[in-house]
């Protein structure tokens, strides 16, 4: 009883972080494209504002409808397929472990890759997507694939996919933003224009110096939240299947794992999968997507 009073004490603390970092997120992508719109108009607030607002209101809103979809093409991930057999076993585990966590069943996808590896997206959880790939489905044994599909539907209980998938646009729209800064500057941008002097220039060297440190900034802080919540997902995961030796024994093959071939989609969702397929990471870096895979192992056996 007591665990679970702080299972759901996590959860309740995830949901507020959720709300402050969305609110971050987009009050620090309001800003930059204000910086972007002061440098290039020489200055003027007025219509820097009038430039900043429409687009970056309009960018969240199209990220925010269309971000499933976009996950799923840059995964080149597919529906599951019931009439094969690893498929069927896929679907049937995603449908136990959201009777477990008391959530409607998600849409199961398959990726072919012969990588470890599963991920999950969606806006909220009746919009949910859970996607495992074909060397998962093949290496895994029952119990292991529980426990990865139970740290991915704690991803779903939790509400990490809403803020993973549209933090990891804005994250990338800032970075894009700030590359533009640097173009307009060296082909002689706008900051040539301003007309009150010494104050105005001062004032574009700032939104330079802002436009220069957005994108590690808010690179830095989604990476630190998102390895946190890949320990409350372990976590949480081994509470849904009463099982942390399932999802251990994964992490364990997934660390051995050396598939021939490249992993499979874009790198722009390496963040969502239950670890990096496009860098094994063994030590702790601020740059890293996710916890030390051995950390994680530890932590689930002490449990």
């Amino acid at each position: 009883m007591e665990k679970k009073l702080l299972v759901e004490d996590h959860i309740r603390r995830n949901k507020r972080l959720t709300i402050v970092v969305c609110t971050f997120m987009a009050l620090l992508f309001v800003g930059i494209v204000f910086a972007l719109g002061y440098i290039l108009f020489g200055g003027n607030l007025l219509i820097a504002l009038a430039f900043a607002l429409p687009i970056a209101i309009g960018y969240v809103a199209i990220t925010y409808s269309i971000s499933v979809q976009t996950v799923i093409k840059a995964a080149k991930a597919r529906p599951a397929n019931p009439n094969v057999r690893e498929e069927k076993l896929l679907i049937y585990k995603v449908e136990e472990m959201s009777i477990a966590a008391g959530l409607p069943m998600p849409k199961v996808y398959v990726q072919d890759t012969d990588n470890i590896n599963a991920f999950a997206t969606g806006k909220k959880p009746e919009e949910a997507v859970i996607c495992a790939t074909t060397g998962a489905l093949r290496k895994l044994k029952p119990d292991e694939l529980e426990g990865v599909i139970a740290h991915e539907m704690s991803h779903i209980k939790n509400h990490d996919i809403l803020i993973a998938t549209v933090t990891i646009a804005v994250v990338g729209a800032i970075a894009l933003i700030s590359e533009l800064v640097f173009w307009s500057l060296f082909w002689g941008g706008g900051a040539r224009g301003g007309r009150k002097g010494e104050g105005n220039a001062l004032l574009i060297v700032l939104a330079i110096i802002f436009v220069i440190l957005a994108p590690i900034f808010s690179r830095l802080t989604y990476l630190a939240i998102s390895r946190k919540r890949e320990y409350l997902a372990d976590s949480n995961g081994a509470y849904l299947s009463r099982n942390p030796e399932g999802l251990a024994k994964a992490l364990e093959r997934i660390k051995e794992d050396h598939p021939k071939e490249k992993p499979k989609g874009s790198k722009t969702v390496a963040p969502l999968y239950i670890s990096n397929p496009f860098k094994k990471q063994s030590v702790s870096s601020i740059w890293a997507t996710h916890p030390p895979i051995d950390e994680r192992i530890r932590r689930l056996r002490s449990m």
